[in-house]
């Protein structure tokens, strides 16, 4: 946990300090103004001060380092100053910061390092090494000088380390300051993504926002159109610039796009040039005027304070008359020959301007620069998402927090009408979220979308009241409602306030702006709409507030990102890992870990796709790159849409129609498909997999062990997946003793969810051997093992459920499972307890793991159904946990006992305890969150009975070992191999099975029982006894 530094009680006897301890203010005269921090600081800590300062006096703060305990000190014995006062003692070391990085509200954030630099930032332009040699071994607290024209200092929280850098953790963090110590170059680019169903006007309106003319003619998108990208200043309210015109024009526009990003990196490398051949020429003044000083005092030992106006005075003049150019004069000739060696032409040119530049504005003693967005150059890349039902799957995937989101409709449609899809050709089947979701229910959907998965950003925006990623509501053909001027805005009026009444209480709320719009595309060629104007500007004022403005990037890894782009304009769209390397060794990036931090970080941006450490169970896919997102969208697209009759090639007839018909994709035709990239087809298939697109379809464990030869390539397709037909029905009908409960999504469940629950429990399923799962559009039947089958089905939409019914089954060969469902199976006994458990944690596992890596705000519930009132036709529902842990609850009806739910599960008697089993420090909001090396990080906070029970599994012999304790429990092979990578493994996956199945008593209990099945006496007698001994009063902790 992070602690907000303070200042020590200890300080000057000018200083005061505020009552939090956060802000020192120095009262009176120009010095006495000594401060300190109150704790040591740490290695890689950074320390973030904003100042503010008076004009009377001459000098700026001092900032330093000390090996003396503050503690220890007697205020009143303090000196005057820092330096020279107490740099002369042991222990202290300290320098002034320059007057002009010392302004009025400047941010100064500085840290020690290992090397023993103490590094420091101006407004989050890194500004060089105020320190050196500092000891890294001993504690060292901040000591601060408030001295001359600054008289306050205030600690606040240094948020320039984008926060995607931060959400990978301390060796991350490292890395960018490590990187950052060459130089950084602040960003100001964003995304604007353009959402709304097929044929709302969506592409019309991208064009018409950069400027271009609406064509009536104009094509739905497919998949997600990327080609344009517009620049814009909020100083001069001029048009959109646009950068890149997409269409036919494909080699021009990565031309340009690597050209923008090569100016910004010489830019950037030319400022900091100028910063150097500044801080060196001062450099050399300081000494100069030193060594006058010196000569000075040899004639007259009595130097007033009324010389220091004087001195500066004589400074500038040496700075005015030093010449225009930084080769002028010997000394800066050299430095500049040094500086500029093997530069680019361009690089020497643009140094030359910014050095005339700084003598130019020499007497106005220029400031660093703020981190203000005014007279920025801001870049938006419009993302245009196609509408169709079918492409919704992948958008989840390309959702971001570094976003402006549009969501755009028709006017002309009502609102609480169903949702129809706009097609051309053959009539797309009626079986999609459209057919159930009303015009306003789809906008629902695609806001709760954006809040579930682009939530890595939670930080507020400035006025504290909206939730980044902001998102805006759009109209269009505002005319086409009626002619009268004044009857179209009552018209318009009515529909946003029906699109305001579903937005309170809703958990998107704080993400959508308050201002609407309603435009009309299709206008009179010279005629400008306003709204369209105020929405171009909307949206200019809105990214430029958004917390990710300005931050800044290391020059190095601009390089890099220029350096992708040139590949890209080249027609790379994909590199190995070793490719890559070399790459990025080109750009100065030598180190691995430098490495994978800055591919994650571009990942996270969504620039390149890398998965790395994450692919652990695919080296093709860990090994691979992807340069170009564009790229695999389109390769997504040709597996995930069926082309036209007259499009398929009659050799793969029978192919299309497998997987138009049943969503079985064959190998044979994703051949045909990626004819042109078949070397990266296990590449892509593994990303397919890693986004849960697709799944292998294996043969049963006897049929593979009875066939020698290799089975055929085939896979599942969940989005592709048909209604089940008659005949087939008998699969789901659930008898009177099967358990059955509901996964319960609070109001938001897509498609998408499901067919990623329908992907992992298919590979879980075929792994545990059997029969191969019965798969079709929203509902499966799945093997878990020879007495049990389980079911997913997921309700409508606007219920927002999945069912999920655990039934035992007779022993059958796959040929007779037509059989299911007769009257042979209401002889069947209810199914184990243990199956459903096992079952309900893979489904816990599954969504932990979804959340984890796509959806952050999904949230979900077990609940049963209440057959309080079997009569009447009101379905409603009980929290299942709260059904486990009571006899008694309490519906809106009566009260329910709960014998026939707690029946279903392990009994919970043993263990008595009310509250978590383990300490909420290392779980958050829905579960845990994976820490690497568990023991290390939190092996204090965890009971001893659980490290004591991971011990005995980590030793355990096969069989009885934590790995089969993890298969038993329904665990993934990537999540073993996960847990196998860490220090304790064991220990990890106790941890992680108590709190995704809810940290209760029947977490505990159901582990208990598998390792009773597997006889690890041993083990249950530790957890039994020490859970007891943790709970039972008189026997402590």
């Amino acid at each position: 946990m992070h602690i907000k530094p303070r200042f020590h009680r200890i300080h000057g006897t000018a200083v005061v300090l505020s009552e939090d301890q956060t802000v020192a203010t120095r009262k009176e005269h120009f010095c006495n103004g000594i401060a300190f921090s109150s704790q040591p600081v740490k290695i890689n800590e950074k320390l973030c001060i904003e100042v503010s300062h008076r004009s009377e006096w001459s000098g700026a703060i001092r900032i330093g380092l000390t090996s003396n305990d503050p503690a220890k000190l007697n205020p009143a014995s303090l000196p005057r100053y820092v330096c020279p006062d107490l740099t002369n003692k042991p222990g202290y070391w300290a320098r002034g910061v320059s007057e002009q990085y010392a302004k009025n509200g400047n941010h100064i954030t500085f840290y020690i390092n290992e090397e023993g630099q103490l590094h420091y930032f101006v407004n989050n332009e890194h500004r060089g090494v105020l320190l050196n040699a500092l000891p890294t071994n001993i504690p060292l607290w901040v000591v601060f000088d408030i001295y001359g024209n600054t008289d306050s200092v205030k600690f606040i929280t240094p948020d320039e380390t984008p926060v995607e850098i931060i959400a990978r953790g301390p060796d991350a963090m490292q890395a960018f300051q490590k990187a950052s110590e060459s130089g950084t170059q602040p960003l100001f680019r964003t995304r604007l993504m353009l959402l709304g169903r097929d044929g709302v006007g969506k592409t019309s309106l991208k064009k018409a926002l950069i400027g271009q003319r609406h064509d009536t003619s104009e094509q739905s998108t497919d998949g997600i159109d990327l080609s344009a990208s517009c620049s814009f200043n909020l100083r001069d309210r001029k048009s959109w610039q646009l950068a890149i015109k997409g269409g036919k024009e494909e080699l021009e526009q990565g031309g340009e796009k690597a050209h923008d990003l090569e100016e910004e990196y010489y830019q950037a490398l030319a400022t900091n040039i100028v910063q150097e051949l500044l801080y060196k020429k001062k450099q050399r003044e300081k000494d100069s005027n030193e060594k006058a000083s010196q000569s000075d005092n040899k004639r007259n030992n009595k130097l007033r304070p009324e010389s220091r106006g004087e001195r500066r005075k004589s400074k500038n003049s040496g700075l005015a008359s030093s010449g225009n150019s930084p080769g002028t004069g010997g000394g800066d000739f050299s430095l500049q020959e040094e500086l500029l060696k093997e530069m680019p032409e361009r690089v020497v040119q643009l140094v030359q301007e910014k050095w005339k530049e700084k003598q130019t504005n020499q007497s106005t003693a220029p400031t660093a620069n703020t981190p203000s967005t005014a007279g920025k150059n801001i870049i938006l890349n419009i993302w245009d998402f196609a509408g169709q039902a079918v492409y919704y799957t992948t958008h989840q995937v390309f959702l971001s927090s570094r976003a402006v989101y549009v969501i755009v409709f028709n006017l002309c449609l009502d609102l609480d009408a169903p949702a129809k899809m706009v097609v051309e050709g053959e009539e797309e089947q009626s079986q999609g979220a459209e057919n159930e979701l009303s015009n306003l229910g789809y906008m629902d959907f695609w806001m709760s979308s954006i809040h579930a998965h682009a939530a890595q950003n939670t930080r507020n925006s400035v006025d504290n009241m909206t939730l980044s990623p902001p998102i805006l509501i759009v109209g269009t053909h505002r005319d086409s409602l009626s002619d009268n001027p004044e009857e179209r805005q009552k018209l318009v009026e009515e529909k946003f306030k029906r699109i305001r009444e579903i937005l309170m209480n809703k958990s998107y709320q704080r993400h959508v702006v308050n201002l609407t719009f309603a435009v009309e595309n299709n206008l009179p060629e010279g005629q400008k709409d306003e709204q369209l104007i105020q929405l171009r500007q909307y949206i200019e004022e809105v990214a430029s507030r958004e917390p990710y403005m300005g931050e800044q990037m290391p020059i190095k890894w601009l390089k890099f990102e220029q350096l992708v782009e040139k590949l890209v304009e080249q027609g790379t769209n994909f590199v190995t890992l070793e490719q890559i390397r070399e790459v990025a060794s080109d750009a100065g990036i030598t180190s691995d870990s430098e490495l994978k931090t800055v591919l994650e970080f571009h990942h996270d941006l969504g620039v390149i796709i890398y998965y790395g450490e994450m692919a652990t169970l695919d080296n093709t896919l860990r090994n691979t790159v992807i340069l170009k997102p564009q790229w695999l969208i389109d390769m997504f697209k040709r597996v995930i849409t069926v082309v036209e009759k007259k499009e398929q090639w009659g050799v793969y007839v029978d192919s299309w129609n497998r997987l138009e018909h049943d969503g079985v994709l064959e190998g044979r035709l994703i051949d045909h498909m990626w004819k042109d990239y078949l070397d990266q087809k296990p590449a892509l298939l593994g990303l397919m997999e890693k986004f849960d697109l697709i799944c292998p379809c294996l043969p049963p464990k006897h049929q593979s062990q009875e066939n020698s030869t290799n089975p055929p390539e085939v896979y599942y397709v969940p989005s592709l997946l048909k209604k089940c037909p008659i005949g087939s029905d008998n699969l789901f009908i659930v008898k009177e003793k099967d358990v059955v409960f509901y996964l319960d999504f609070n109001g938001f469940l897509p498609d998408g969810l499901f067919h990623r629950l329908l992907t992992r429990a298919s590979r879980w399923c075929q792994e545990c051997g059997g029969i191969m799962p019965k798969l079709y559009y929203r509902k499966a039947r799945f093997y878990l093992d020879s007495e049990h089958d389980f079911i997913l089905e997921m309700e409508p939409m606007l219920v927002a459920r999945i069912k999920v019914c655990v039934l035992r089954v007779a022993e059958l060969e796959d040929s007779d499972v037509s059989s299911l469902g007769t009257q042979g199976e209401k002889a069947l006994p209810a199914p184990d307890i243990t199956a459903t458990a096992k079952v309900r944690n893979f489904l816990d596992s599954s969504l932990s793991d979804l959340r984890e890596m796509w959806m952050k705000r999904i949230s979900y519930k077990a609940v049963v159904e209440c057959h309080c009132e079997k009569k009447q036709k009101v379905q409603h529902f009980l929290n299942l946990d709260e059904c486990l842990s009571n006899k008694i609850v309490c519906c809106d009806h009566r009260r329910i006992k709960t014998n026939q739910y707690r029946k279903w599960f392990p009994s919970p008697t043993r263990i008595v305890k009310e509250g978590p089993i383990l300490p909420e420090s290392i779980t958050e909001e829905g579960g845990l969150t994976y820490i690497h090396n568990l023991e290390v990080q939190k092996g204090s906070e965890l009971p001893s009975w659980v490290k004591g029970a991971a011990k005995l599994l980590n030793g355990g012999s096969e069989g009885r070992d934590w790995t089969a304790l993890a298969k038993r429990l329904g665990y993934k092979k990537n999540k073993i191999e996960m847990f196998n990578n860490d220090l304790n493994p064991a220990l990890s996956l106790l941890t992680d099975w108590i709190i995704s199945s809810g940290n209760t008593a029947l977490s505990v209990d159901m582990l208990v029982t598998y390792l009773e099945q597997m006889h690890c006496d041993d083990v249950v007698d530790i957890i039994l006894k020490g859970s007891r001994r943790r709970i039972l009063p008189g026997l402590g902790n």
